[in-house]
């Protein structure tokens, strides 16, 4: 299963990629303000990443404890 680089306030999927360290080095590049000679990068969007499985609990509108509660639910038991 891969992982989702999302919009946090929109919930828009930007990218998929099939590694977790692959995600969370691209949102940490992304969210991360930089300082150039005459200009400073900071993004206009936060991005977050998570497992494609929980995406799918943000797709389907869920938010706070309703998600917390659903990804519960839909956890594999090994």
């Amino acid at each position: 299963m891969g992982w989702v680089v999302y919009d946090e306030r929109t919930g828009h999927m930007e990218k998929y990629y099939k590694k977790a360290a692959t995600a969370k080095r691209i949102v940490t590049q992304h969210n991360t303000e930089r300082h150039y000679d005459s200009w400073t990068y900071r993004p206009s969007r936060t991005w977050a990443c998570c497992s494609y499985r929980d995406y799918e609990g943000i797709l389907l509108g869920l938010k706070g404890e309703a998600l917390k509660m659903w990804q519960f639910c839909n956890t594999e038991i090994g």
